[in-house]
């Protein structure tokens, strides 16, 4: 070093011969290098970057120093090996290519640690992630302009010049890297452009999926079927590309339906939103839209579009969207076509719409307590006016607080009955047992939600029906007041678990009374 201070003062030198000065700061740098002062920055500096990386949060920061140490640890190793490495007995290539090689990580161990915390102050100012192509652009762009210089001084070699004389190494390389280069270029304006990122959901052509990786050559999206595909950036940049999760908003996804043309498009309309409505994981803002899309030859084509927090639930909202809209079009009467055979078979259709056999349904009606004071010509005649509705799995039957005018008796299948803001379960009910009596006979809301827990078949009779009843048998809106009151005090009695037997006398009086005024019965 006292040679380099030695020439820096010298100006007449400099005055003489300029390149005799470049030759001489050459070798001061190289000096230096090879002094113990490099190892001594290099390990102080590989300290301090692994105390860094075990404090900070950002995890971007974290890998960009994980590299940076790992470079410094290899310089370590390796200006250890050349410090120790006998003079005597080493071939002069070995030793300059370990000196080669301790130059080249020590220059990038630093640049890799300058450019992470460059990257770190940029993030500070700017919420916006800096995309990894980027970084590795930085990275090797500052690792080649200090790799020419290392080389030139350590190996004598003149890149440049081999490089700019070379017109067929040149062309050879440029065809060689013609698609690796498009790829480079094509992702760097997509992290420009920044169409999608890593974790959004995206349509590219024919693929769909989640961005698990996004790099210089291809990016790498997972599908539904969890298979991963790789993508080239050329072919991506040349796509329509979709992003269902830009800034995290809700998306919408559509499902079309064909229904029969004599369908009623407003009731079918209403169908599609009600269904929509039942289904937790479909928000309520933005709201379900329906619409009327076209008319065909065989059908009404209707369209529903909903919108969800998560992409990833699309498929699975589809298909329940097509489940509840069987079950609930067929308790409606709306047929969905089927091609030619919709003409043929329609009054057999509605032959089999009872779903069940007139035996099982005779014996069900038997079994329900309201209807035992019915003799069996007045059963022969509800058995008649009875609609058997089909409810699939998850559908609710009955809405706590909605008004009520119908009645159901459970046929097949088990339903649990909730209330409350947190619609606790209050019990389960199979065939044989009945709901919804309470609202249809004194016109009270429904005080319970009622979801059928599987696949499940009940027979609905409606307020007509029973004003019929009242109407041809005087004593029988007596006769189930005091049933109802029963067995609403019977439940209160469960619910407190009280002893002795309740009073059902006020409690039948009561519901006497708003079964009279609903259905306009004169006192007897």
């Amino acid at each position: 070093m006292g040679a380099c201070i030695s020439a820096r003062r010298a100006p007449v030198n400099r005055r003489l011969d300029p390149r005799a000065w470049g030759r001489s700061d050459s070798r001061c740098v190289l000096n230096f290098l090879e002094g113990h002062l490099p190892l001594v920055a290099g390990t102080i500096l590989m300290v301090l970057l692994l105390g860094i990386r075990g404090s900070t949060r950002d995890p971007d920061l974290r890998d960009d120093l994980r590299g940076a140490v790992r470079m410094l640890l290899a310089f370590l190793v390796l200006r250890l090996v050349s410090l120790f490495l006998p003079e005597a007995t080493t071939s002069n290539g070995l030793r300059k290519a370990v000196s080669v090689g301790w130059m080249l990580t020590f220059a990038y161990g630093v640049i890799r640690a300058a450019v992470a915390f460059a990257l770190k102050l940029v993030r500070m100012r700017s919420p916006v992630t800096t995309p990894k192509i980027l970084r590795d652009v930085i990275d090797f762009t500052l690792y080649a302009l200090a790799t020419v210089p290392i080389l030139q001084s350590q190996l004598n070699l003149d890149l440049a010049g081999l490089l700019a004389t070379s017109a067929v190494l040149t062309v050879v390389i440029g065809l060689a890297l013609q698609e690796t280069l498009g790829n480079l270029f094509a992702g760097l304006s997509l992290q420009l452009d920044r169409p999608f990122e890593v974790g959004d959901f995206i349509r590219i052509g024919e693929h769909t999926g989640r961005v698990v990786h996004i790099g210089w050559r291809s990016i790498r999206v997972a599908n539904f079927r969890r298979e991963l595909i790789t993508l080239p950036n050329s072919m991506v940049a040349k796509e329509h590309v979709k992003n269902f999760t830009q800034h995290r908003e809700p998306v919408g996804i559509e499902v079309q339906v064909g229904v029969s043309l004599d369908a009623p498009p407003n009731q079918v309309k209403q169908a599609l939103l009600d269904v929509a409505r039942e289904i937790p994981q479909i928000l309520i803002q933005p709201p379900p839209m329906a619409r009327t899309v076209s008319f065909t030859d065989s059908n009404v084509q209707y369209m529903v579009r909903v919108f969800l927090n998560d992409f990833a639930l699309s498929d699975g909202v589809k298909e329940e969207l097509h489940t509840r809209l069987w079950y609930r079009l067929r308790r409606e009467g709306l047929e969905l076509p089927h091609a030619q055979r919709t003409v043929t078979v329609r009054r057999e259709a509605v032959a089999k719409r009872r779903d069940l056999a007139d035996t099982t349904v005779r014996d069900l009606l038997r079994q329900v307590d309201l209807f035992s004071p019915l003799g069996p010509e007045e059963l022969e005649r509800l058995h008649r006016e009875v609609v058997v509705r089909r409810f699939g799995q998850g559908e609710r039957i009955i809405q706590e607080g909605d008004e009520g005018g119908t009645f159901y008796v459970v046929a097949s299948g088990e339903v649990s009955v909730r209330a409350g803001t947190l619609q606790s379960e209050i019990t389960r009910l199979g065939p044989g047992h009945y709901i919804g009596e309470m609202s249809l006979l004194t016109g009270e809301r429904r005080a319970a939600t009622v979801v059928a827990l599987q696949d499940s078949v009940l027979l609905e009779l409606d307020r007509p029906t029973f004003a019929r009843l009242f109407s041809d048998y005087p004593g029988l809106a007596r006769q189930l007041s005091a049933l109802l009151a029963q067995r609403r005090n019977q439940l209160r009695a469960v619910a407190l678990s009280s002893g002795g037997g309740p009073d059902h006398t006020p409690e039948a009086g009561r519901i006497l009374g708003r079964l009279r005024q609903l259905f306009g019965l004169a006192h007897e």
